[in-house]
Protein backbone atom coordinates (compact mmCIF):
# COMPACT_ATOMS: atom_id res chain seq x y z
CA UNK A 1 0.00 0.00 0.00
CA UNK A 2 1.19 3.55 -0.96
CA UNK A 3 1.81 6.08 2.12
CA UNK A 4 1.17 9.63 1.87
CA UNK A 5 2.05 12.06 4.61
CA UNK A 6 -1.66 12.19 6.18
CA UNK A 7 -1.74 8.35 5.98
CA UNK A 8 1.06 7.70 8.24
CA UNK A 9 0.83 8.39 12.36
CA UNK A 10 3.01 11.00 12.19
CA UNK A 11 1.72 13.15 9.51
CA UNK A 12 -2.44 12.68 11.23
CA UNK A 13 -0.86 13.51 14.90
CA UNK A 14 1.09 16.86 13.62
CA UNK A 15 -2.41 17.90 11.27
CA UNK A 16 -4.70 17.31 14.22
CA UNK A 17 -2.63 18.94 16.36
CA UNK A 18 -1.94 21.74 14.48
CA UNK A 19 -5.48 22.21 13.56
CA UNK A 20 -6.28 21.70 17.10
CA UNK A 21 -4.21 24.93 17.69
CA UNK A 22 -5.41 26.83 14.95
CA UNK A 23 -8.77 26.72 16.25
CA UNK A 24 -8.14 27.38 19.85
CA UNK A 25 -6.29 30.68 18.91
CA UNK A 26 -9.18 31.33 16.77
CA UNK A 27 -11.57 31.07 19.14
CA UNK A 28 -9.32 33.09 21.75
CA UNK A 29 -8.62 35.77 18.87
CA UNK A 30 -12.66 36.05 18.17
CA UNK A 31 -12.62 36.92 21.93
CA UNK A 32 -9.63 39.51 22.00
CA UNK A 33 -10.75 41.23 19.24
CA UNK A 34 -14.68 41.37 20.59
CA UNK A 35 -12.86 42.46 23.88
CA UNK A 36 -10.87 44.96 22.20
CA UNK A 37 -13.04 46.24 19.59
CA UNK A 38 -15.83 47.05 22.93
CA UNK A 39 -13.35 48.48 25.10
CA UNK A 40 -12.42 50.93 22.23
CA UNK A 41 -15.94 51.75 21.54
CA UNK A 42 -16.33 52.16 25.24
CA UNK A 43 -14.02 54.95 25.24
CA UNK A 44 -14.90 56.54 22.31
CA UNK A 45 -18.41 56.78 23.32
CA UNK A 46 -16.91 58.04 27.03
CA UNK A 47 -14.89 60.84 24.89
CA UNK A 48 -18.02 62.11 22.68
CA UNK A 49 -19.63 62.16 26.13
CA UNK A 50 -17.31 64.59 27.76
CA UNK A 51 -16.30 66.04 24.71
CA UNK A 52 -20.32 67.03 23.84
CA UNK A 53 -21.25 67.53 27.55
CA UNK A 54 -17.91 70.09 27.66
CA UNK A 55 -19.60 72.19 24.77
CA UNK A 56 -22.87 72.00 25.95
CA UNK A 57 -22.01 73.47 29.30
CA UNK A 58 -20.20 76.39 27.48
CA UNK A 59 -22.91 77.03 25.10
CA UNK A 60 -25.69 76.97 28.05
CA UNK A 61 -23.48 79.94 29.57
CA UNK A 62 -23.39 82.03 26.32
CA UNK A 63 -26.30 84.04 25.33
CA UNK A 64 -28.48 82.36 23.06
CA UNK A 65 -27.98 84.86 20.06
CA UNK A 66 -24.14 84.13 20.00
CA UNK A 67 -24.47 80.45 20.47
CA UNK A 68 -24.51 79.50 16.46
CA UNK A 69 -20.96 81.78 16.01
CA UNK A 70 -19.68 80.21 18.66
CA UNK A 71 -20.65 76.67 17.60
CA UNK A 72 -19.25 77.15 14.55
CA UNK A 73 -15.47 78.31 15.87
CA UNK A 74 -15.56 75.16 18.21
CA UNK A 75 -12.36 72.71 16.82
CA UNK A 76 -13.17 69.54 17.92
CA UNK A 77 -11.58 67.03 15.74
CA UNK A 78 -14.05 64.31 14.89
CA UNK A 79 -17.16 65.81 15.80
CA UNK A 80 -19.30 68.70 14.01
CA UNK A 81 -21.69 71.18 16.24
CA UNK A 82 -24.32 73.71 15.19
CA UNK A 83 -27.02 75.30 17.15
CA UNK A 84 -30.47 75.78 15.67
CA UNK A 85 -33.79 76.65 17.15
CA UNK A 86 -35.17 73.40 16.21
CA UNK A 87 -32.94 69.42 16.62
CA UNK A 88 -31.97 67.32 14.17
CA UNK A 89 -33.47 64.38 15.13
CA UNK A 90 -36.70 64.11 17.97
CA UNK A 91 -36.19 60.90 19.55
CA UNK A 92 -33.86 57.77 20.11
CA UNK A 93 -33.12 54.52 18.18
CA UNK A 94 -32.72 51.08 19.42
CA UNK A 95 -28.42 51.16 18.87
CA UNK A 96 -27.28 50.11 22.15
CA UNK A 97 -23.89 53.19 21.78
CA UNK A 98 -26.76 55.51 20.63
CA UNK A 99 -29.14 54.98 24.08
CA UNK A 100 -25.64 54.78 26.40
CA UNK A 101 -24.48 58.15 24.87
CA UNK A 102 -27.67 59.53 25.99
CA UNK A 103 -28.39 58.64 29.06
CA UNK A 104 -24.61 59.63 29.96
CA UNK A 105 -25.43 63.30 28.59
CA UNK A 106 -28.64 63.21 30.15
CA UNK A 107 -27.41 62.72 33.60
CA UNK A 108 -24.30 64.96 33.24
CA UNK A 109 -26.45 67.79 31.61
CA UNK A 110 -29.19 66.83 34.70
CA UNK A 111 -31.65 65.96 32.97
CA UNK A 112 -31.82 67.73 29.98
CA UNK A 113 -33.60 66.49 26.80
CA UNK A 114 -31.15 64.65 24.73
CA UNK A 115 -31.67 62.81 21.62
CA UNK A 116 -28.62 59.97 20.02
CA UNK A 117 -29.41 57.97 17.06
CA UNK A 118 -26.54 55.78 15.38
CA UNK A 119 -25.76 54.63 12.03
CA UNK A 120 -23.46 52.45 10.20
CA UNK A 121 -21.52 53.77 7.24
CA UNK A 122 -18.65 52.77 4.97
CA UNK A 123 -15.73 55.22 4.92
CA UNK A 124 -12.56 55.27 3.06
CA UNK A 125 -9.22 54.97 4.84
CA UNK A 126 -8.12 58.55 3.26
CA UNK A 127 -11.44 60.40 4.01
CA UNK A 128 -11.26 64.44 3.78
CA UNK A 129 -10.60 66.72 7.04
CA UNK A 130 -13.07 68.50 8.23
CA UNK A 131 -14.31 71.97 7.08
CA UNK A 132 -13.31 74.95 9.13
CA UNK A 133 -15.31 78.22 8.87
CA UNK A 134 -11.82 80.06 8.82
CA UNK A 135 -10.86 78.28 5.40
CA UNK A 136 -10.43 80.27 2.40
CA UNK A 137 -12.26 82.63 1.34
CA UNK A 138 -12.60 81.40 -2.19
CA UNK A 139 -13.91 77.58 -1.00
CA UNK A 140 -17.55 78.10 -2.19
CA UNK A 141 -18.86 75.76 0.72
CA UNK A 142 -16.70 77.86 3.26
CA UNK A 143 -19.09 78.83 6.37
CA UNK A 144 -21.82 76.84 4.95
CA UNK A 145 -23.55 74.56 7.33
CA UNK A 146 -23.02 70.81 7.58
CA UNK A 147 -23.92 68.60 5.00
CA UNK A 148 -25.85 65.23 5.14
CA UNK A 149 -22.68 63.48 5.85
CA UNK A 150 -21.68 65.11 8.69
CA UNK A 151 -19.43 67.96 7.18
CA UNK A 152 -16.83 66.42 5.98
CA UNK A 153 -15.38 67.05 2.31
CA UNK A 154 -15.42 64.44 -0.34
CA UNK A 155 -11.63 63.46 -1.56
CA UNK A 156 -11.05 65.22 -4.61
CA UNK A 157 -11.67 62.14 -8.16
CA UNK A 158 -7.94 61.38 -8.45
CA UNK A 159 -7.23 60.73 -4.89
CA UNK A 160 -6.46 56.93 -4.02
CA UNK A 161 -8.89 56.31 -1.40
CA UNK A 162 -7.63 53.79 0.39
CA UNK A 163 -8.88 51.11 2.24
CA UNK A 164 -12.94 51.11 3.31
CA UNK A 165 -13.99 50.50 6.55
CA UNK A 166 -16.98 50.95 8.52
CA UNK A 167 -17.52 53.65 11.48
CA UNK A 168 -20.55 54.09 13.67
CA UNK A 169 -21.83 57.84 13.16
CA UNK A 170 -23.83 58.77 15.93
CA UNK A 171 -26.51 62.18 15.81
CA UNK A 172 -26.73 63.72 19.32
CA UNK A 173 -29.32 66.81 20.08
CA UNK A 174 -29.09 68.61 23.41
CA UNK A 175 -31.77 70.81 24.60
CA UNK A 176 -29.87 74.05 25.39
CA UNK A 177 -33.33 75.95 27.10
CA UNK A 178 -35.44 79.06 25.53
CA UNK A 179 -35.51 77.12 21.85
CA UNK A 180 -31.90 76.46 21.46
CA UNK A 181 -31.06 72.85 20.32
CA UNK A 182 -27.53 72.27 20.14
CA UNK A 183 -26.58 69.35 17.28
CA UNK A 184 -23.60 67.28 16.80
CA UNK A 185 -22.76 64.39 14.94
CA UNK A 186 -19.58 62.26 15.69
CA UNK A 187 -17.77 58.98 14.68
CA UNK A 188 -16.97 56.35 16.59
CA UNK A 189 -14.64 53.45 15.74
CA UNK A 190 -16.05 50.36 14.18
CA UNK A 191 -14.33 46.68 13.69
CA UNK A 192 -11.00 47.13 13.45
CA UNK A 193 -8.07 43.68 12.36
CA UNK A 194 -6.57 42.09 14.85
CA UNK A 195 -2.87 43.46 15.64
CA UNK A 196 -0.27 42.07 13.34
CA UNK A 197 1.85 40.95 16.63
CA UNK A 198 -0.49 38.81 17.62
CA UNK A 199 -1.17 37.23 14.30
CA UNK A 200 2.46 36.81 14.22
CA UNK A 201 2.39 35.14 17.89
CA UNK A 202 -0.24 33.11 16.14
CA UNK A 203 1.63 31.80 13.17
CA UNK A 204 4.97 31.37 15.27
CA UNK A 205 3.04 29.08 17.96
CA UNK A 206 1.57 27.21 15.58
CA UNK A 207 5.01 26.50 13.82
CA UNK A 208 6.15 25.53 17.05
CA UNK A 209 3.58 23.09 18.13
CA UNK A 210 3.47 21.70 14.64
CA UNK A 211 7.51 21.04 14.86
CA UNK A 212 7.21 19.63 18.27
CA UNK A 213 4.13 17.15 17.26
CA UNK A 214 6.31 15.85 14.59
CA UNK A 215 9.18 15.45 16.94
CA UNK A 216 7.24 13.29 19.44
CA UNK A 217 4.63 11.68 16.68
CA UNK A 218 8.30 10.86 14.69
CA UNK A 219 9.74 9.00 18.39
CA UNK A 220 6.22 7.16 18.30
CA UNK A 221 5.80 6.30 14.09
CA UNK A 222 9.18 5.34 13.19
CA UNK A 223 9.32 2.09 15.64
CA UNK A 224 5.48 0.85 14.96
CA UNK A 225 6.74 1.34 10.89
CA UNK A 226 9.71 -1.23 11.24
CA UNK A 227 7.01 -2.75 13.59
CA UNK A 228 4.80 -3.10 10.73
CA UNK A 229 7.53 -4.17 8.57
CA UNK A 230 8.68 -6.51 10.21
CA UNK A 231 5.21 -8.28 10.76
CA UNK A 232 4.60 -8.00 7.18
CA UNK A 233 7.81 -10.37 6.42
CA UNK A 234 6.83 -12.70 9.33
CA UNK A 235 3.59 -12.82 7.38
CA UNK A 236 5.06 -13.76 4.09
CA UNK A 237 6.83 -16.66 5.66
CA UNK A 238 10.19 -15.22 7.13
CA UNK A 239 11.15 -16.58 10.21
CA UNK A 240 14.11 -14.44 11.18
CA UNK A 241 12.06 -11.45 11.88
CA UNK A 242 12.86 -9.23 14.58
CA UNK A 243 11.71 -5.23 14.98
CA UNK A 244 13.76 -3.19 16.54
CA UNK A 245 13.41 -1.96 20.10
CA UNK A 246 12.93 2.13 20.26
CA UNK A 247 10.67 4.37 21.05
CA UNK A 248 8.51 4.56 24.20
CA UNK A 249 7.89 2.16 26.95
CA UNK A 250 4.46 1.17 24.81
CA UNK A 251 6.24 0.64 21.56
CA UNK A 252 9.06 -1.23 23.23
CA UNK A 253 6.75 -3.43 25.01
CA UNK A 254 4.81 -4.03 21.71
CA UNK A 255 8.26 -4.44 19.58
CA UNK A 256 9.47 -6.97 22.77
CA UNK A 257 6.73 -9.12 22.68
CA UNK A 258 6.30 -9.52 19.36
CA UNK A 259 9.92 -10.29 19.13
CA UNK A 260 9.16 -13.16 21.37
CA UNK A 261 6.20 -14.30 19.36
CA UNK A 262 8.15 -14.48 16.09
CA UNK A 263 11.02 -16.49 17.92
CA UNK A 264 8.49 -18.88 19.26
CA UNK A 265 6.31 -19.32 15.61
CA UNK A 266 9.74 -19.31 13.54
CA UNK A 267 11.24 -22.34 15.71
CA UNK A 268 7.35 -24.03 15.43
CA UNK A 269 7.55 -23.27 11.93
CA UNK A 270 11.03 -24.61 11.38
CA UNK A 271 9.85 -27.53 13.28
CA UNK A 272 7.05 -28.46 11.05
CA UNK A 273 8.91 -27.44 7.90
CA UNK A 274 11.86 -30.05 8.77
CA UNK A 275 9.59 -33.00 9.92
CA UNK A 276 7.75 -32.58 6.57
CA UNK A 277 10.95 -32.64 5.00
CA UNK A 278 12.45 -35.57 6.88
CA UNK A 279 9.63 -37.31 6.21
CA UNK A 280 9.39 -36.79 2.60
CA UNK A 281 12.85 -38.00 2.36
CA UNK A 282 12.67 -41.03 4.41
CA UNK A 283 9.74 -42.34 2.36
CA UNK A 284 11.28 -41.93 -0.81
CA UNK A 285 13.62 -44.80 0.44
CA UNK A 286 10.93 -47.48 1.04
CA UNK A 287 9.02 -46.48 -2.51
CA UNK A 288 12.42 -46.82 -4.30
CA UNK A 289 12.72 -49.88 -2.44
CA UNK A 290 9.11 -51.08 -3.70
CA UNK A 291 9.66 -49.81 -6.96
CA UNK A 292 12.28 -52.44 -7.40
CA UNK A 293 10.98 -54.97 -6.09
CA UNK A 294 7.83 -54.54 -8.41
CA UNK A 295 9.98 -54.25 -11.61
CA UNK A 296 11.17 -57.66 -10.79
CA UNK A 297 7.54 -59.19 -11.41
CA UNK A 298 7.47 -60.89 -14.71
CA UNK A 299 3.32 -60.81 -14.49
CA UNK A 300 2.69 -57.62 -16.61
CA UNK A 301 -0.56 -56.79 -14.97
CA UNK A 302 0.50 -57.54 -11.56
CA UNK A 303 3.42 -55.16 -11.79
CA UNK A 304 1.58 -52.55 -13.36
CA UNK A 305 -1.24 -53.02 -10.19
CA UNK A 306 1.67 -52.00 -8.08
CA UNK A 307 3.68 -49.51 -9.89
CA UNK A 308 0.97 -47.30 -10.29
CA UNK A 309 0.21 -46.88 -6.75
CA UNK A 310 3.75 -46.17 -6.60
CA UNK A 311 3.76 -43.04 -8.48
CA UNK A 312 0.71 -41.89 -6.84
CA UNK A 313 2.81 -42.36 -3.47
CA UNK A 314 5.89 -40.21 -4.97
CA UNK A 315 3.85 -37.81 -6.82
CA UNK A 316 2.01 -37.10 -3.05
CA UNK A 317 5.45 -37.33 -1.44
CA UNK A 318 6.92 -34.15 -3.75
CA UNK A 319 3.88 -32.16 -3.43
CA UNK A 320 4.13 -32.24 0.67
CA UNK A 321 7.48 -31.38 0.04
CA UNK A 322 7.16 -28.56 -2.40
CA UNK A 323 4.02 -27.18 0.16
CA UNK A 324 6.55 -27.59 2.90
CA UNK A 325 8.68 -25.44 0.99
CA UNK A 326 6.55 -22.76 -0.48
CA UNK A 327 6.90 -19.64 0.06
CA UNK A 328 10.02 -20.43 2.81
CA UNK A 329 12.18 -20.91 -0.11
CA UNK A 330 15.82 -18.85 0.22
CA UNK A 331 15.91 -17.93 -3.44
CA UNK A 332 16.80 -14.35 -3.56
CA UNK A 333 14.16 -12.01 -4.93
CA UNK A 334 14.73 -10.05 -8.32
CA UNK A 335 12.94 -7.95 -10.48
CA UNK A 336 11.88 -10.32 -13.28
CA UNK A 337 8.95 -9.81 -16.44
CA UNK A 338 5.92 -11.88 -15.52
CA UNK A 339 4.66 -11.53 -18.83
CA UNK A 340 8.09 -13.17 -20.09
CA UNK A 341 7.77 -15.52 -17.01
CA UNK A 342 4.29 -16.81 -18.42
CA UNK A 343 5.94 -16.93 -22.47
CA UNK A 344 7.85 -19.21 -20.72
CA UNK A 345 6.18 -21.18 -18.77
CA UNK A 346 3.41 -22.20 -21.78
CA UNK A 347 5.98 -22.87 -24.26
CA UNK A 348 7.47 -25.58 -22.14
CA UNK A 349 3.83 -26.44 -21.52
CA UNK A 350 3.06 -26.75 -25.30
CA UNK A 351 6.49 -28.69 -25.20
CA UNK A 352 4.84 -31.57 -23.54
CA UNK A 353 1.84 -31.28 -25.46
CA UNK A 354 -0.18 -29.49 -22.89
CA UNK A 355 -3.06 -26.70 -24.66
CA UNK A 356 -1.94 -23.50 -22.27
CA UNK A 357 -1.51 -20.24 -24.22
CA UNK A 358 -0.66 -16.51 -23.19
CA UNK A 359 -2.06 -13.32 -23.13
CA UNK A 360 0.29 -10.57 -22.53
CA UNK A 361 0.78 -7.61 -24.42
CA UNK A 362 2.79 -5.57 -22.27
CA UNK A 363 5.53 -5.69 -19.80
CA UNK A 364 4.99 -6.25 -16.26
CA UNK A 365 7.83 -6.01 -14.43
CA UNK A 366 7.41 -7.48 -10.37
CA UNK A 367 9.54 -8.53 -7.30
CA UNK A 368 9.62 -11.96 -6.86
CA UNK A 369 11.58 -15.48 -6.60
CA UNK A 370 10.95 -16.68 -10.17
CA UNK A 371 10.86 -20.52 -9.49
CA UNK A 372 8.27 -20.07 -6.97
CA UNK A 373 6.10 -17.94 -9.38
CA UNK A 374 6.67 -20.00 -12.09
CA UNK A 375 5.78 -23.56 -9.88
CA UNK A 376 2.11 -21.61 -8.61
CA UNK A 377 1.98 -20.67 -12.21
CA UNK A 378 2.58 -24.18 -13.69
CA UNK A 379 -0.08 -25.99 -10.90
CA UNK A 380 -2.99 -23.49 -11.68
CA UNK A 381 -2.05 -24.32 -15.69
CA UNK A 382 -1.87 -28.57 -14.89
CA UNK A 383 -5.11 -27.34 -13.24
CA UNK A 384 -6.57 -25.99 -16.56
CA UNK A 385 -5.59 -28.92 -18.57
CA UNK A 386 -6.72 -31.00 -16.17
CA UNK A 387 -9.83 -30.41 -15.83
CA UNK A 388 -10.48 -28.32 -19.14
CA UNK A 389 -8.17 -29.65 -21.30
CA UNK A 390 -6.67 -26.31 -22.10
CA UNK A 391 -6.65 -22.79 -20.04
CA UNK A 392 -5.13 -19.20 -21.09
CA UNK A 393 -2.54 -17.18 -18.97
CA UNK A 394 -3.42 -14.08 -18.69
CA UNK A 395 -0.67 -11.54 -17.43
CA UNK A 396 -2.15 -7.41 -16.66
CA UNK A 397 -1.29 -4.36 -14.59
CA UNK A 398 -4.37 -3.81 -12.76
CA UNK A 399 -5.46 -0.10 -12.10
CA UNK A 400 -3.78 -0.33 -8.28
CA UNK A 401 -0.46 -0.98 -9.22
CA UNK A 402 -0.59 -4.56 -8.59
CA UNK A 403 0.68 -7.13 -10.82
CA UNK A 404 -2.40 -10.43 -11.81
CA UNK A 405 -1.10 -12.96 -13.37
CA UNK A 406 -4.62 -15.25 -14.60
CA UNK A 407 -5.21 -18.83 -15.70
CA UNK A 408 -8.73 -19.30 -16.94
CA UNK A 409 -10.70 -21.95 -18.46
CA UNK A 410 -13.67 -23.02 -19.91
CA UNK A 411 -14.33 -26.11 -17.99
CA UNK A 412 -17.23 -26.70 -15.82
CA UNK A 413 -16.07 -24.08 -13.06
CA UNK A 414 -17.12 -25.91 -9.57
CA UNK A 415 -19.69 -25.84 -6.71
CA UNK A 416 -19.91 -21.78 -5.26
CA UNK A 417 -20.06 -23.64 -2.09
CA UNK A 418 -16.83 -25.58 -2.31
CA UNK A 419 -14.97 -22.45 -3.35
CA UNK A 420 -13.51 -21.45 0.04
CA UNK A 421 -12.12 -24.70 0.47
CA UNK A 422 -10.95 -24.95 -3.00
CA UNK A 423 -6.96 -23.71 -1.61
CA UNK A 424 -7.19 -26.26 1.77
CA UNK A 425 -4.65 -29.11 1.25
CA UNK A 426 -5.51 -32.61 0.60
CA UNK A 427 -9.24 -31.06 -1.10
CA UNK A 428 -10.43 -32.25 -4.16
CA UNK A 429 -13.36 -31.84 -6.10
CA UNK A 430 -12.63 -34.03 -8.78
CA UNK A 431 -16.34 -35.26 -8.86
CA UNK A 432 -17.58 -32.09 -9.98
CA UNK A 433 -15.33 -31.37 -12.83
CA UNK A 434 -13.77 -34.05 -14.67
CA UNK A 435 -12.54 -37.56 -13.18
CA UNK A 436 -9.55 -36.46 -13.11
CA UNK A 437 -7.50 -37.61 -9.99
CA UNK A 438 -4.69 -35.47 -7.89
CA UNK A 439 -2.92 -35.22 -4.35
CA UNK A 440 -4.69 -31.65 -4.03
CA UNK A 441 -2.50 -29.61 -3.20
CA UNK A 442 -1.57 -28.16 -6.09
CA UNK A 443 -3.66 -24.71 -5.41
CA UNK A 444 -2.64 -25.22 -1.63
CA UNK A 445 0.86 -24.87 -2.57
CA UNK A 446 -0.06 -22.07 -5.39
CA UNK A 447 -1.38 -19.99 -2.28
CA UNK A 448 1.57 -20.50 -0.55
CA UNK A 449 3.98 -19.00 -3.11
CA UNK A 450 1.37 -16.31 -3.09
CA UNK A 451 0.77 -15.79 0.52
CA UNK A 452 4.89 -15.47 0.88
CA UNK A 453 5.19 -12.94 -1.80
CA UNK A 454 2.27 -10.54 -0.35
CA UNK A 455 0.09 -11.38 -2.54
CA UNK A 456 -2.96 -13.22 -2.36
CA UNK A 457 -4.94 -16.36 -4.52
CA UNK A 458 -8.38 -15.70 -6.11
CA UNK A 459 -10.49 -18.41 -6.92
CA UNK A 460 -13.96 -17.62 -8.74
CA UNK A 461 -16.41 -19.47 -11.38
CA UNK A 462 -16.61 -17.52 -14.84
CA UNK A 463 -20.15 -16.64 -16.53
CA UNK A 464 -21.72 -18.55 -18.35
CA UNK A 465 -18.78 -21.66 -18.00
CA UNK A 466 -15.61 -21.98 -16.92
CA UNK A 467 -12.92 -21.53 -14.19
CA UNK A 468 -10.86 -18.35 -12.88
CA UNK A 469 -7.37 -18.46 -10.53
CA UNK A 470 -5.44 -15.13 -10.18
CA UNK A 471 -2.41 -14.60 -8.23
CA UNK A 472 -1.95 -11.07 -7.48
CA UNK A 473 1.24 -9.88 -6.38
CA UNK A 474 2.03 -6.23 -4.68
CA UNK A 475 3.31 -3.87 -6.60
Amino acid sequence: MKLTPFNTLTGRLVLVTIAAVMVSYAISLAFLSNERGAALRRAAETAVVERVDYTAERLRATLPAGRPSMAQSIHDFGIQYRVDARPSITSNDNNAASGRIAAALAERLEGAAVFAQARTINVASHYPHRRQPHEEDNDPRAGAPPDEDGGWRPAPPEADPGAVFQVTEVSIAVNLGANSWLDARARLPGPRPAPLSVLVGAFVAIVLVGAGAALISRQIGRPLAKLADAAQALGWGQTNVTAPVSGPDDVRRASLAFNAMAERLGRQLNRQRQMLWALSHDLRTPITALRLHAELIEDEAARQRLLAPLEEMERLTEQALSLARAGASEEARVSVNLSDLARTLAGEMLDMGLNVSVEAPSPVIVECRPSEIARALRNLAENAVKYAGGGVICVRRLESGEAEAEVKDEGPGVAEAQLPRLASPFFRTDEARSGAHGAGLGLAIAQAIADGHGGRLTLSNRSPSGFSAKIILPA
